[in-house]
């Protein structure tokens, strides 16, 4: 283990303290011997305090040109300044990007606060003031924040913005999610980055807990991640006004804490690269235990906190995944509630957060002024005019395919068009919701869950004195989508043998993957059969293929999927697979095994769910022979 080496980040007394040293094998194999701390105690820097105009500002003397001189920008209003761009918007806050003199910084512009939030400010101080006492006790113990170089506070609490700070920006910095998402898996020296920047990470954030400072909203996008000279990186926190300082972090705000780090990760790192970053901040905690300021020893041992980690993650999930379900029928930046004319109501996607591979709408923004005027007449969608050509036409609806009228791109989309069948079933939808709008919330929820399925743009209902009339759904349309029964049968035979035989393994790894996903996440599939399930694959592209599920009628939300649940889907998806000659006892067996296998259980006991399903889907042939034998004794042959 290294010494305590530092290195020092030093222009004109506004440095930032480098508290990451180079990584040796010793150090990554986790000795135990303690170290001095990070970095030593840094005084304060010296603030100027002015009024100009409408604005307080405290502003760090050697910066005090930015604010003070002739060519400042106007830093209310940065929209005008040429080298300024705007990298970040909510409700809450703007966040530019400029460059002044060789120099970059950041200014981040607070809107005026409401609610719950002005009587903070009135108790804590603005945003910016906050941010920078933060940044100011970070400093004194020695924790690698951003440094803020100037904050300003309105002196009108009706200005817009209310509040401003400027911090100095670091050129080779990335956010720690962008960062990993860039690393190539094939390149061989991704697994020693990956491992550096755990170890930075973990004493990163170990550091600030020994030293009383816990980030309330520790999130991979709020770490940034800084080459540094050598090869070396440098983890630093941003977005400084969630912070809770001057008091030990108890074992459960610890726990809470990595868990909401560990949100992230969860369904983008392996488990492997998770146990590592626990063991260094376990390596790392230890170690600043005499140093830190509030240091203390954790009462749980390694597998105790592994497991409250894995618990409190999986709480803190739902809790998320459930705040962003409530996202897709109100109106905000993700969504726009829709009130059209002769009694139609409904919701409209606007932009995803995160865009989706192998989906066109999910790098698109709408604005909701559009889909007013695209849904005037909802009813012409499945009608001829509109819609390029039917795929299925019966009494209980109709689907067809159309396109979106945009200007300067082209975006296909499904219609689907819900009736009644009959009378009870009017009924019934009096007292639930309708069709289209529960594939609306399951295809949200499972698109917030990591689960892949075709992405709903817009939902309508119409209604009169709570009778439903009428309902529609419009969900993206799916390039090189086939469904999984025509992929095997068609699209199959017309590869070699090689080549069938890679594509097989790669469908049945992503079934697997999609399979796991759905059940793992609160999921049951009440009709998983192979023309429900789609495959993205284009044959003249070398990526692999996508799996994606479709027609959501027989999706159900639950607290816990039992084993009767999942043995029953895959049952039905392997009865519906009977006709395809090319899909062998093999491939059933290597799909069974694909689904069993976890982290720690590389070799599962698969020969009993074997049979099970075996038993089932023989009952269920039964089943289907004798419910045909009745209808043709019915009916007769045709």
């Amino acid at each position: 283990m290294p010494s305590g080496g530092r290195s020092g980040y030093d222009r004109a007394s506004m440095s930032l303290i480098d508290v990451t040293s180079s990584a040796s094998e010793g150090d990554l194999a986790g000795s135990t011997r303690r170290i001095p701390p990070a970095a030593p105690a840094a005084s304060s820097y010296s603030w100027v305090r002015r009024r100009l105009g409408a604005w307080d500002w405290s502003t760090r003397s050697e910066w005090a040109r930015l604010i003070h001189s002739n060519n400042a920008p106007d830093w209310s209003d940065l929209g005008s300044w040429p080298s300024a761009t705007l990298v970040k918007a909510n409700d809450g806050r703007q966040v530019w990007r400029l460059e002044m003199g060789g120099e970059l910084f950041f200014a981040k512009l607070y809107a005026p606060p409401r609610g719950w939030a002005w009587l903070r400010r009135r108790l804590l101080g603005s945003d910016s003031a906050r941010e920078r006492r933060v940044a100011e006790y970070a400093r004194r113990h020695g924790i690698c924040t951003v440094q803020p170089v100037a904050s300003a506070d309105a002196t009108d609490g009706r200005c817009e913005p209310a509040s401003i700070l400027i911090t100095e920006g670091l050129p080779h910095a990335l956010p720690l999610n962008e960062l990993w998402s860039s690393l190539e898996p094939t390149d061989p020296r991704t697994r020693q980055t990956k491992n550096i920047i755990a170890d930075r990470v973990g004493r990163l954030i170990a550091h600030a807990h020994q030293n009383g400072f816990e980030h309330t909203d520790l999130h991979a996008g709020n770490i940034l991640i800084n080459r540094v000279p050598g090869g070396d990186y440098q983890a630093l926190f941003v977005d400084l006004h969630n912070i809770r300082v001057g008091r030990p972090v108890s074992d459960r705000a610890v726990i809470r804490n990595l868990a909401q780090f560990h949100q992230w990760f969860r369904s983008r790192a392996p488990l492997t690269d998770r146990l590592r970053f626990l063991d260094r901040y376990l390596h790392w905690r230890r170690a600043y235990e005499t140093s830190g300021a509030f240091g203390r020893r954790m009462s749980s041992d390694t597998d105790e906190l592994r497991l409250a980690i894995e618990k409190t993650a999986t709480a803190h999930a739902n809790a998320l995944y459930a705040k962003r379900d409530r996202r897709s029928t109100r109106s905000g930046r993700y969504f726009t509630r829709l009130r059209l004319g002769n009694g139609w109501r409904g919701h409209a996607y606007l932009k995803c957060k995160y865009p989706v591979p192998g989906s066109v709408a999910s790098t698109m923004t709408f604005q909701a002024a559009q889909w007013r005027e695209w849904l005037q007449d909802p009813s012409r969608w499945t009608g001829t005019e509109q819609s390029r050509y039917a795929i299925k036409q019966s009494a209980s609806g109709t689907v067809c395919r159309s396109r979106l009228p945009l200007e300067n791109a082209e975006l296909d989309v499904i219609c689907k068009r819900s009736m009644p069948r009959h009378l009870g079933k009017r009924i019934k939808n009096c007292f639930r919701q309708s069709r289209a709008l529960r594939t609306w919330r399951l295809a949200n929820a499972l698109l917030n869950r990591q689960v892949p399925t075709a992405r709903p743009l817009a939902v309508l209902e119409r209604r009169r004195a709570g009778i439903l009339l009428d309902s529609l759904i419009i969900t993206e349309y799916l390039e090189h989508a086939h469904d999984l029964d025509t992929l095997l049968t068609v699209k199959l035979r017309e590869l070699d043998p090689e080549r069938q035989r890679r594509l097989k393994l790669q469908v049945i790894d992503a079934l697997a993957a999609a399979f796991r996903a759905l059940h793992s996440r609160g999921f049951i599939h009440r009709d998983l059969k192979a023309p429900n399930v789609m495959v993205q694959w284009n044959p003249d592209s070398s990526e692999p293929p996508r799996v994606l599920f479709v027609d959501l009628d027989g999706v159900r939300q639950v607290r816990r999927v039992r084993d009767r649940a999942w043995i029953r889907a895959m049952m039905r998806l392997n009865i519906s697979l009977d006709h395809c000659r090319r899909v062998t006892r093999t491939d059933r067996l290597r799909f069974l095994l694909a689904c069993l296998v976890r982290p720690g259980n590389p070799q599962p006991e698969w020969r009993p769910i074997w049979r099970r399903i075996a038993q089932l889907s023989e009952q269920k042939r039964r089943r289907k022979n004798l419910q045909f034998e009745k209808m043709m004794a019915k009916y007769g042959r045709i």
